[in-house]
C-alpha cells in the first residue's frame, strides 16, 4: 500500500482534535515504534523503569491500510506525549507522517545509533521542529543542523544492566576460560549488499575499494571526502548515488580495518567469535570459535574472558559502541581502540586503550600477565557504567529534553 496515500486519507479534523487533547505537565506517555531492531527492548524496559506508560507499536513488514487505521485510533485513545523510535524507524520517505505529527503537535524523539546520513539525508521532508534527534556520535550534529533540524543532542550508547550483569560464578563450564577474545561481525553480508548496488559497474567498484583503503587512515570523518579526492565527479552524482557509494566505502573500510586489526592477534591467543565469514579472514581456522548470541550468551561469555578486545566500526570514528558499556557492566575487562570521547565518559583509570596494532599486541600481552590490574580497571569501569551509562540514564535524558522542548 502506498504510505503517502494512506496519510492523505486521515479524517478531516483529526489533527485539530489531537491538538485539543494535549495534556500539560512533563511527558508521561510514550508511543514506541519498533521493528525488532537493536536497543528497542532495552529502551522500552528503561522507559517503564522510569515510570512512563509505553504503547508498543510493532511495524512488522511496514504499514498497510489496517495498521494505519489502528495507529490513528491509537493516537486518539492513548494520547501519547511523544513518539520514540531508533533510526527513524516507522517514518516514510516522503515525510507525510512527520507532517501529520507536526499538524497534530505531537513531538517525536529519534535516537540515531547508525550513520544518519545514510537514512535521512535524501529525505528532507522529514525535517521538522517537532522532531528531536539524538545521535550516538557528536560529529553528526553539524550535518543534521545543516539539513534543517533544530532540536539535536549528543546521546551516547549505553547498557542494560538487567542483561549485562556479573554472575556469581562465571559459566566457564559452558565457554571455558579464555585468555582473550573478540566478539563481533565481519560485516560481510552488509558489504555484499552495498556492493551489489554497483554490480556491472567495475569502475565504481574499484573506486569503492580505493576509497575504502584511504578512509581507514584518513582523518576525515566521512568517506565522501576520500571518494571526492579520487573521483572529482563524485559531488555531481545524484544524491542517492553519492549516499550509496559512501555507505559501500564506509562498510568496506570498516571490514578491512577490523579484519586487519583482529587477525594478527590470533597468534597471541585471541579467539574470535561472530559470523562464519571470519573463517575466510583468520590465518588459523582454530582461532574461530563460532557465533555468540547477544542477549542469551554474550553477558555470560564476557565474564569467562581475561581480555575482551574491541575494534570500533569506522562509522563512529569518535563514537563508542556497545562493548564499551556492556563488557564492564557484565564484570568483564575491555581493551579498546582509543576514541577521544572515551575520556568524556570515563576516567583514565577506568579504561584500557590502544592506538595502533602494535600497541594492541603489547597491551594484550601486558594485561594477560597482570590479572589484578585487569580486575581493578574492570571494577572501576563497572561502577562508572552503573552510575552514569545505562539505557535508563539515556532515556531519562530523552524525557528531560522532550519536556524542556515541548512542555
Amino acid at each position: 500500500m502506498n504510505f503517502e496515500l494512506l496519510l492523505m486519507d486521515y479524517p478531516a479534523g483529526l489533527t485539530k482534535l489531537l491538538r485539543s487533547r494535549k495534556r500539560p505537565g512533563p511527558p508521561r506517555r510514550v508511543w514506541f515504534f519498533r521493528q525488532q531492531f537493536f536497543l528497542e527492548e532495552e529502551c522500552i524496559r528503561a522507559c517503564r523503569k522510569l515510570g512512563l506508560e509505553v504503547r508498543e507499536w510493532d511495524l512488522g513488514e511496514g504499514w498497510d491500510a489496517e495498521s494505519f487505521s489502528s495507529f490513528l485510533s491509537g493516537l486518539l485513545e492513548f494520547q501519547p506525549d511523544f513518539l520514540f523510535c531508533v533510526n527513524h524507524i516507522g517514518f516514510d520517505k516522503e515525510g507525510r507522517l512527520t507532517e501529520l505529527l507536526r499538524e497534530s503537535e505531537i513531538p517525536a524523539a529519534v535516537w540515531y545509533v547508525d550513520n544518519p546520513d545514510f537514512i535521512i539525508k535524501a529525505f528532507p521532508g522529514n525535517v521538522s521542529p517537532w522532531v528531536h534527534l539524538f545521535v550516538w556520535d557528536r560529529h553528526y550534529l553539524e550535518d543534521l543542523e545543516a539539513m534543517g533540524f533544530s532540536l539535536l543532542a549528543y546521546l551516547p550508547l549505553a547498557t542494560d544492566p538487567q542483561l549485562f550483569r556479573p554472575y556469581r560464578t562465571p559459566p566457564s563450564w559452558k565457554f571455558g576460560e579464555l585468555p582473550a577474545a573478540f566478539v563481533g561481525s565481519t560485516w560481510s553480508q552488509r558489504v555484499r549488499q552495498q556492493l551489489a548496488r554497483f554490480r556491472g559497474e567495475p569502475e565504481k567498484l574499484a573506486l569503492v575499494e580505493a576509497a575504502a583503503r584511504r578512509f581507514i587512515a584518513s582523518p576525515a570523518y566521512k568517506a565522501g571526502e576520500d571518494l571526492l579526492a579520487l573521483f572529482p565527479g563524485f559531488s555531481s552524482l545524484p544524491l542517492q548515488e553519492q549516499i550509496d557509494l559512501e555507505a559501500a566505502t564506509l562498510w568496506r573500510a570498516s571490514q578491512q580495518h577490523r579484519v586487519e586489526s583482529i587477525a594478527p592477534l590470533t597468534s597471541a591467543g585471541l579467539q574470535v567469535y561472530g559470523d562464519e565469514a571470519w573463517q575466510e579472514f583468520l590465518p588459523h581456522r582454530g582461532a574461530y570459535g563460532g557465533r555468540i548470541g547477544y542477549n542469551r550468551e554474550l553477558p555470560a561469555f564476557y565474564q569467562c574472558v581475561g581480555v575482551n578486545l574491541n575494534v570500533t566500526s569506522l562509522q563512529m570514528k569518535d563514537g563508542l559502541n556497545q562493548r564499551v558499556f556492556d563488557v564492564p557492566a557484565a564484570g568483564g575487562f575491555l581493551l579498546t581502540d582509543f576514541k577521544e570521547s572515551l575520556l568524556d565518559l570515563f576516567g583514565e583509570e577506568e579504561v584500557a586503550c590502544f592506538h595502533d596494532p602494535e600497541e594492541a599486541r603489547a597491551k594484550l600481552q601486558y594485561f594477560l600477565e597482570h590479572p589484578e590490574e585487569r580486575r581493578a580497571v574492570a571494577a572501576k569501569a563497572r561502577d562508572r557504567v552503573l552510575a552514569q551509562h545505562t539505557v535508563a540514564h539515556r532515556m531519562q535524558t530523552v524525557v528531560e529534553r522532550m519536556g524542556a522542548a515541548f512542555f
